[in-house]
Parts: structure tokens; C-alpha cells; sequence
């Protein structure tokens, strides 16, 4: 009740509702291609790759008086230099892909907390980056999360089949005259723009939960890759606006619960699958 009421008052809270419903649309969308596709360390070197964008951001407001020059860009710019560095490096040169995320992981990491210390007369407190500030996402993060969203939709509404290809049948791309580079390069760019999108929500660190976890609760049960979508996006919603009720009424961090709340349901739903999986296979033996 207490959420309520300051939902209808406030509308920091209704920013927030936003921010959830933009965010839960493309994890729903973008984490079913890194469920098939296995690529979750994906999301974690490029997550980590914020942190630069983020200091950078932060060094210039401060040092330099560029106030238009806000923390979500900063992280939109160092979360798509990350996709093409880890394209290029592991899809044309062929180079070690653990390797690769290791050092877009480190590095980000290292400049962010660079930029940060050299900051004049600022001292910042990580944790709203770390582990997410969505009760604070003001009017102009909601415009470029709306931009960000609307380019991931139509993207994905125009490499649909090339991407579905790429998950389940790269031959059929060679086939047809395809670049797999060409397509594999425009999915990163998107996973990119999403752990944007999510960081807002949960921080740089939880990204990774709130990407993989909704969809692939959804695949246990969802098996057509529009469904995963579309169980997905709920599965996040129901995630995110569920943590963000609790942790208001509880005055919990926001980010953890919302995670919290994923995991819990991803166990209790894979247990109850291996529970009927088993006694299926129990009552064919019998």
C-alpha cells in the first residue's frame, strides 16, 4: 500500500516503472540469443566495461563542466567500444575468447576507477553503479532508454531470421552468402545497448543475472524461441517489479532483491523440472 500511494505521488516511482517495463522488453528479446547462444560471459565483460564509461562521465561533469555529458551515455559509449573490440578481436582475428572478455573485463574496471580518483574534489560512492540506483533514473536516462529500446526493436524485427539462424543453423547463413561476422557483430552491438538498459535497473554487477536468468527460466517450459521472448520480458517484469515492491515496503537494496527474486524462481522451477523429468523417465521404465 505504502508503494502505491507514492507511485500515484511521486514520480521519481513512476520514472522507475518505466525504466522496468523498457528494460524487461529487450532482456526478454536479447537474453533468449545469449541463453542460445551460451555467451554469458558476454554479458559480465561488457557489464564490468561501465565502470569506464561511467568514470569517464562522472570526470568530465566534475573536472570539465560537461553536465549534458550524463553516466548513461558514458556507459552507452564504453558498452559499444566493448562490442566491437570483442568482435573484431574474436570474430576476424580469431583470438582467444575468454582471453579477450578478460581483458574488456579488467580494463573497464581499471579506467572507471581511474577516472574516478583523478576526479578534482570527488570522492564517488560505487555501490549505486554496482549494484544499481533505478529509484534515481531521471527524465533524460528515460528518453535515451526509449532511444536505446526502440534501435534494439527494429533490429531485431529486421535480423530476425538471420539471428535465429545464427543460434540454431549457422550453415544455413554460409549457404545463403551471409557474413556470419557481419551478423554475429550487429548481436553484440544489441547485448550492448541491453546491459545498458539493465545496469539502470539492477548495476553493473547484477547485470548478468537479470539478462540469462528470465529467459532461461522461460525455456524450461517455452520451447518456440517467441515464446522464450515473450516469457522472458514477463519473467523480468515480474522480476523486477516484485523485487522493487518488496524492497520498498522492506527499504532493502533494490538491485539485490530484484536478483534475489530471479534466482529463487529459476531454482524452484529447475528443481520442479528435474522432479518431473525423473518421473517421467521413472514411469517409462516401469
Amino acid at each position: 500500500m505504502i508503494f502505491i500511494q507514492d507511485f500515484i505521488e511521486f514520480d521519481y516511482l513512476k520514472r522507475t516503472v518505466l525504466a522496468i517495463l523498457l528494460a524487461s522488453a529487450a532482456c526478454g528479446v536479447i537474453g533468449s540469443y545469449v541463453v542460445a547462444r551460451r555467451q554469458s560471459y558476454l554479458i559480465g565483460a561488457v557489464s564490468h566495461s561501465l565502470l569506464g564509461g561511467i568514470g569517464l562521465a562522472r570526470y568530465l561533469q566534475i573536472a570539465h563542466g560537461l553536465t549534458w555529458f550524463s553516466t548513461i551515455i558514458g556507459a552507452m559509449i564504453a558498452a559499444v567500444l566493448s562490442a566491437v573490440a570483442i568482435s573484431t578481436l574474436t570474430l576476424k582475428n580469431r583470438m582467444r575468447q575468454d582471453t579477450v572478455l578478460s581483458a574488456i573485463w579488467t580494463l573497464g574496471v581499471a579506467v572507471g576507477i581511474s577516472f574516478i580518483a583523478i576526479t578534482p574534489g570527488y570522492s564517488e560512492d560505487l555501490t549505486s553503479y554496482l549494484f544499481g540506483s533505478i529509484l534515481l533514473v531521471s527524465a533524460e536516462d528515460l528518453a535515451v532508454m526509449a532511444v536505446m529500446t526502440v534501435i534494439i526493436a527494429i533490429t531485431v524485427i529486421l535480423f530476425r531470421n538471420r539471428f535465429l539462424a545464427l543460434c540454431f543453423n549457422e550453415e544455413t547463413l554460409y549457404l545463403r552468402g551471409v557474413s556470419t561476422t557481419a551478423v554475429s557483430f550487429t548481436l553484440h552491438l544489441l547485448v550492448a545497448l541491453t546491459v545498458v538498459l539493465l545496469a539502470q535497473v539492477v548495476g553493473i554487477v547484477l547485470v548478468l543475472v537479470l539478462l540469462v536468468i528470465p529467459a532461461a527460466t522461460a525455456a524450461h517450459f517455452a520451447k518456440r524461441m517467441a515464446m522464450v521472448m515473450l516469457w522472458g520480458g514477463i519473467f523480468c517484469l515480474f522480476f523486477c517489479y516484485g523485487g522493487l515492491i518488496v524492497s520498498y515496503e522492506a527499504d532493502w537494496p533494490v538491485g539485490a532483491t530484484i536478483v534475489e527474486l530471479a534466482v529463487a524462481t529459476y531454482l524452484v522451477i529447475a528443481c520442479a523440472v528435474a522432479v518431473r523429468r525423473r518421473l517421467i523417465r521413472s514411469h517409462d521404465e516401469d
